[in-house]
């Protein structure tokens, strides 16, 4: 595979000297098995159990949590999970700094690096709210002729009924949009007529972040970040 041309780091066989393993993202949501040799190797001899974790979208403290069966990132892991808006078959590269330090990078289903908009990225892990919410990275399937958006899997399962009944989005104004639901074959919940209506009025385009939080049953509420 090409590399990218980026920063010299866009596929898995770029050069770099610093300890690092790579793992499958998405596994657990709310934590992270770090691989047992390097731990041994490069962490059990630190006193701290706080982890930082640095990306283009910022910097997360994380805690160490050591179990019967391994040390897991806990605390702060579920907020980097969210704000890289990190899909199944994706993959983090965490390389290590020293100082329980990491610079982490995420790579595509497809191998390349991904990039991240950071004006987007940055207000995104800012956001905070009392009711449940998701984020979401616009993608090509989510805009234009006959597009569609579906709702990340867990959060349906754990907040949402899984029916047909319509949803009602509101924008920042305060203006409705009621859009019809469909359930996939996989469990999941898909925004589908009206959805196109209101991607157009509010110029939504791929790459845009998008907060959707549960106000009610069946009413969500969301804001574009740019």
């Amino acid at each position: 595979m090409e590399k990218a041309k980026d920063d010299g780091e866009g596929s898995w066989g770029s050069p770099d000297t610093r300890p690092s393993y790579q793992i499958m993202c998405f596994q657990n949501l709310k934590e992270l098995k770090i691989p047992t040799k390097f731990f041994d190797e490069h962490l059990a001899t630190e006193e701290t159990k706080t982890v930082a974790l640095r990306s283009p979208c910022g910097s997360w403290d994380t805690k160490l949590e050591q179990r019967d069966d391994g040390v897991y990132l806990i605390r702060g892991w579920q907020h980097f999970v969210e704000t890289h808006i990190l899909g199944r078959a994706e993959w983090a590269h965490f390389l290590y700094n020293g100082g329980m330090s990491f610079d982490v990078k995420i790579y595509g289903s497809n191998g390349w690096l991904k990039k991240y908009d950071q004006t987007a990225a940055s207000s995104a892990p800012s956001f905070a709210s009392s009711f449940p919410f998701f984020r979401h990275r616009m993608k090509g399937s989510n805009v234009g002729h006959k597009c569609t958006m579906l709702i990340p899997k867990a959060f349906s399962r754990r907040h949402l009924s899984l029916s047909r009944e319509p949803m009602l989005l509101r924008d920042s104004d305060g203006v409705s949009w009621p859009v019809t639901t469909v359930v996939t074959s996989s469990g999941r919940l898909s925004l589908c007529g009206g959805w196109k209506a209101l991607a157009d009025a509010h110029s939504i385009k791929k790459g845009d972040v998008c907060i959707f939080e549960l106000v009610e049953q069946r009413v969500m509420r969301f804001h574009i970040l740019r």
